[in-house]
């Protein structure tokens, strides 16, 4: 007995199997045949029935085919009766490519439906979920081109460039695109003059944005568009000459020709002005006797324009000023020296010869006091009597000469003058020059005092500064 008592569980196993194998081919055979039938609602409750109770079968992924396709069949029958809401439900259960290629035809009928009954709301809800799950319609580009009309008559300006924009950028050929243009041209003057509200809050790069989307399309106002960006880039580049950044101020410029070729005069002189301001920068520093800095500020003109003459000449300039200031510098260094040995008249040469290397006024100065310091060692009460007749002109001697006049006709023989004197006053290199006028009545002691070394004159008393004064108004 023990011998039979595995067999027999084998064979009740087999016959379980095969029981339970008859079972799942009856329940499919059932769905199968209404299947066949067409009769399509009976045949998904099998179906459903079917795989919800065997869903690893191997016939599960048959069945759910099959009833894919009876959700379809069902859909395409709703379809052909116009009920495009049932039918659109149908080919949503399908879950198929064949139900979905013919669910845009429902949402794109039911579009139409709502248009003509005014609902453009409806009719804007059907065409998003075609463009927003339905990408690979066939109808995108008349969905499109309808979205677009209809945004355009509600005052949606932007919502219809922007599916202008995607209509053109990916069907650029297409019959709906060409059909839609002359629409969106008449709102290209819009977008325009918002790019231009953006540039006058100094918002460029949004500027730009707009009118660079805008200058793709074959529009009437492309060369109009292509200007604005190039005066657009004329702003960038005046806020990259502000920064010192000249290289980026460059390239800059170089679009503003990019897109409006009549500017190429103007960005050529704008450049230009701005390296002649830049060479400017660089005369001030050698004024300063900066050479070294001169150089550099003249070579950055190099940026804008490379191999800018004007900058190659100051440059050269710099440098021959630098070896031309440093023997100034000597030179002036050894009249300093003479100046010390009251050698002067070696000290006016060496000064000389510094000032005609490298002008400066402290040099100026001194040829003058070495002149002085010259005249006065070899003459000194002649050259402060020059001093004095010199002065403006000889102001002094007229006025005084006029007051002898004016004496002599008053008084005649009886008034008598000094003549001019001069006198050794407190001080080295320090004279005084005099002039008396005597009258039976009235006297003037006119004296100036004369600093020999720079040429100053002091009145010594009233009424020498009172003609001093009274000259000096004059």
């Amino acid at each position: 007995m023990k011998n039979w008592k595995y067999p027999c569980k084998i064979l009740f196993l087999f016959f379980v199997i095969y029981i339970a194998g008859c079972s799942v081919n009856e329940k499919y055979s059932t769905a199968y045949s209404f299947y066949m039938r067409s009769n399509y609602v009976t045949a998904i409750i099998l179906y459903d029935d079917f795989i919800e109770t065997y869903p690893v079968d191997a016939l599960a992924t048959k069945a759910d085919l099959e009833r894919s396709d009876c959700y379809y069949q069902l859909g395409y029958q709703a379809y052909l009766k116009n009920n495009w809401i049932l039918a659109s439900r149908l080919y949503y259960l399908s879950n198929s490519d064949i139900g979905d290629k013919m669910l845009d035809n429902c949402y794109f009928e039911l579009a139409k439906n709502s248009l003509a009954n005014n609902d453009t709301v409806k009719t804007l809800e059907y065409y998003d979920y075609i463009t927003s799950y339905l990408k690979d319609s066939e109808l995108i580009q008349e969905v499109l081109f309808s979205r677009i009309k209809i945004n355009i008559a509600l005052g949606n300006k932007f919502t219809a460039f922007d599916d202008y924009h995607f209509l053109w950028s990916n069907y650029p050929q297409n019959e709906f695109t060409k059909k839609v243009q002359p629409s969106i041209d008449e709102l290209i003057p819009f977008y325009i003059n918002e790019a231009i509200v953006y540039k006058d809050s100094a918002k460029y790069d949004k500027s730009l944005e707009l009118l660079f989307k805008l200058s793709q399309y074959p529009t009437k106002y492309k060369e109009s568009i292509q200007k604005d960006i190039g005066n657009l880039y004329i702003l960038l580049a005046e806020e990259s000459i502000e920064k010192n950044d000249y290289p980026q101020a460059k390239n800059y410029f170089a679009k503003v020709v990019e897109y409006d070729l009549e500017k190429k005069s103007f960005v050529d002189q704008e450049m230009d002005d701005i390296c002649m301001s830049i060479i400017r920068e660089g005369d001030n520093l050698i004024h300063e006797c900066k050479f070294t800095e001169a150089v550099e500020v003249f070579e950055t003109c190099f940026l804008l324009i490379p191999d800018y003459q004007t900058s190659i000449r100051s440059i050269k300039n710099a440098e021959e000023l630098e070896i031309k200031h440093r023997k100034a510098i000597d030179l002036k260094n050894n009249g300093s020296n003479f100046e010390k040995e009251k050698e002067y008249v070696k000290a006016l040469n060496a000064y000389k010869k510094s000032y005609s290397n490298f002008k400066t006024s402290e040099v100026k100065e001194k040829i003058s006091l070495m002149n002085n310091m010259i005249a006065a060692k070899k003459d000194p009460k002649a050259f402060a009597k020059s001093i004095i007749f010199n002065y403006k002109k000889g102001m002094i001697p007229d006025r005084v000469s006029t007051v002898k006049t004016d004496m002599e006709i008053k008084y005649g023989e009886n008034v008598k003058t000094s003549g001019w004197k001069v006198l050794y006053s407190v001080g080295e290199y320090k004279y005084e020059v005099r002039y008396d006028i005597l009258t039976p009545k009235e006297n003037y002691y006119y004296a100036w005092r004369v600093n020999l070394k720079n040429k100053e004159i002091t009145p010594s008393n009233k009424v020498s500064e009172e003609i001093f004064k009274d000259q000096v108004r004059k």
